[in-house]
């Protein structure tokens, strides 16, 4: 029984870990967001699921253009070097540093390249609004920033220089 529903877990995420080019703007984002969605529904000290952001350069590819992968990788080995948070400090498809139990409702925004999604979090109270700005790359689709309600976009953040520099 153990091993056909470790066979099903593993055939779902490579099933959901495709690189077939979606359709849409909308279609894209809807996608990362359930090949990541374990990140807000898996509470578990035994397993650690990593975030999308924290993933190999060859995923990141799969959902951010080239300009947002070569930041995210910059600010990564800047962590590495420094042995600190460099810029990057939490979640960005989640705006948050624990998801667990968020809701992502996602939207075509004013123009096909915007995506807006409205997170729920666990109280039902808070919200966060996030605009994805989408870019057509020859692989397809891909997140070239998000822009947050409630601070800086995160490509300024991954631009700046960090705090303790």
């Amino acid at each position: 029984m153990v091993i056909a529903i470790a066979l099903c877990v593993v055939g779902l995420s490579q099933a959901t870990q495709s690189s077939a080019p979606v359709a849409t703007a909308v279609a894209a984002v809807t996608h990362m967001y359930h090949d990541f969605a374990a990140e807000a529904v898996i509470e578990s000290e035994e397993v650690s699921i990593q975030d999308l952001f924290g993933r190999p350069k060859a995923t990141l590819a799969r959902y951010l253009d080239d300009a947002l992968v070569t930041l995210v990788l910059a600010d990564r080995a800047c962590s590495r070097r420094t042995q600190e948070v460099c810029n990057l400090d939490f979640s960005p498809i989640w705006d948050s540093q624990d998801p667990i139990g968020t809701t992502a409702k996602i939207s075509a925004g004013k123009d096909r390249t915007r995506v807006l999604v409205e997170l729920r979090m666990p109280d039902r109270k808070a919200t966060h609004r996030l605009t994805y700005r989408m870019m057509m790359t020859a692989a397809g689709w891909r997140v070239h920033d998000i822009e947050y309600d409630s601070h800086e976009s995160l490509v300024t953040m991954l631009q700046r220089k960090p705090a303790f520099h």
